[in-house]
């Protein structure tokens, strides 16, 4: 089974998590999707809500459209997290299956700073979802690469592969939005409800509201 990994605060989870991974499952022919929330980013100040509350915002939004589990590995808000080693149990979870990281191109430049970076690469398939306002120069970062090959390109999707075979591929998005949950979070915290419905499901705004999330 093909099976995509997605992470990040979802702290909501909106437009832009959701039209990313329909494109990036019906785009890759990936059967499932792992969604990993992350607790305790360090890369991001976070409004507190607990790992059920997203858990169940992030039902809420996908609402059986695709083949969705999500995952534990990263829930204790109190606990330091590397992808690599999330990553690694992972793997060792998923023996007969072929992982795909799935990262926006934002975190794919902070890449070479994660611990394990080039290990991630030799353990996992990476899928980038292009966006506008981060982009990458691909034909610079081959030439940077050179133990990738490339495979294919077209369908707004240039792939390689590496000599240890896990495939890298860049994917220009269709739908981009320029959006963020913190801008979210924001957003709702001032009482532009109207503003933020565009941004979320229906059923995510109303359980925010009903739940008193980030006010």
């Amino acid at each position: 089974m093909r099976v995509g990994v997605f992470g990040g605060c979802f702290n909501p989870v909106h437009v832009g998590h959701l039209s990313l991974i329909e494109e990036v499952l019906t785009r890759f022919e990936l059967e499932k999707v792992l969604v990993v929330p992350n607790m305790n980013p360090y890369y991001k100040e976070n409004k507190e809500v607990s790992f059920d509350l997203i858990s169940k915002m992030i039902n809420l939004a996908i609402d059986d459209k695709w083949n969705c589990e999500i995952s534990t590995l990263e829930s204790d808000p109190n606990k330091d997290y590397t992808t690599y080693e999330t990553l690694k149990v992972l793997t060792e979870d998923n023996l007969n299956n072929e992982l795909y990281l799935i990262l926006g191109s934002d975190q794919f430049l902070q890449f070479p700073n994660w611990k394990n970076s080039d290990e991630i690469k030799d353990k996992i398939n990476l899928i980038i979802a292009l966006r506008d306002n981060y982009n990458i120069n691909i034909e610079d970062y081959i030439d940077k690469n050179i133990h990738y090959s490339k495979l294919d390109s077209g369908n707004r999707a240039h792939i390689f592969k590496s000599n240890n075979d896990k495939e890298l591929i860049f994917y220009d998005l269709i739908k981009k939005f320029d959006i963020s949950s913190s801008i979210i979070q924001k957003m709702v915290s001032l009482g532009a409800v109207d503003e933020v419905e565009q941004f979320l499901t229906p059923r995510v705004l109303n359980f925010i509201l009903e739940k008193g999330l980030y006010r």
